[in-house]
């Protein structure tokens, strides 16, 4: 199993983990992007991707709500569908019309100030989620955090105080936990169900924690690409099944 198959879950629990801190309210920028720069490395395509795609997700995460920022996540899973060569175009089309039309309904609403956040910020997070993503799919297997990279902890805490230094820390430490658990063959098995149910956790989370964002319109869309990527994945199988 690769390493990099299990990178991306990190960062969707290290928002989770934001939530349960934060309580809603957004975290500094720096510290969103700062665990980006634990797994740097300069000759790495991946590491450029990842840290662009965590810089995106620091411009626009606190300009969304948390709620609305966390329904995003679902993005991941749907890549995961739409660019496996293995699957059946014509599912991969009903899925991707499926998640276009949700996202433009979204930013429809934040046209006409019914959820909050401007539209250009949605795209914004959307795109740096595409980027974390195709990190992940040239992440060249093993990379310990660089040690130098400690050094941002105590200037982080100057800046911003010790949470959201507490924050990046949580995040290099889901990273190593998940890179064990992508080395550990008998936990193989459940890496298909986590991809599918860990962006899930935030939208849970926040949901819990601040019930005021919840609209009927953000939970019916919510719910409907979550239906369109589990009915998607079990077309996909059942086509795989059948080849």
């Amino acid at each position: 199993m690769r390493i990099s198959s299990l990178v991306w879950p990190a960062i969707v629990l290290a928002i989770a983990i934001a939530a349960s801190i934060s309580a809603g309210d957004a975290l500094h920028e720096l510290a969103i992007m700062a665990p980006a720069l634990f797994f740097f490395y300069p000759d790495k395509l991946a590491s450029w991707l990842l840290l662009l795609g965590m810089a995106a997700l620091a411009l626009s995460l606190p300009q969304l709500p948390a709620l609305l920022a966390a329904s995003t996540l679902l993005i991941l899973p749907a890549l995961s569908l739409w660019f496996n060569p293995d699957r059946h175009p014509h599912v991969k089309w009903l899925l991707g019309a499926v998640m276009l039309a949700i996202f433009a309904g979204i930013m429809a609403l934040q046209s006409e100030a019914k959820l909050g956040g401007a539209p250009w910020f949605l795209a914004l997070q959307l795109a740096a989620l595409c980027g974390l993503w195709l990190s992940m799919q040239y992440w060249p297997g093993y990379q310990p955090p660089r040690r130098g990279a400690w050094l941002v902890l105590p200037i982080l805490a100057a800046a911003v105080g010790w949470p959201s230094a507490l924050w990046s820390v949580a995040v290099v430490a889901m990273i190593g936990l998940l890179q064990w658990v992508a080395l550990t063959p008998r936990l193989a098995a459940s890496r298909h169900l986590a991809m599918h149910i860990l962006p899930c956790v935030p939208f849970l989370v926040i949901a819990w924690r601040v019930p005021y964002q919840l609209t009927m319109s953000l939970l019916v869309a919510w719910a409907t690409m979550l239906a369109a990527i589990w009915v998607g994945e079990y077309l996909l199988l059942e086509d795989s099944d059948d080849n």
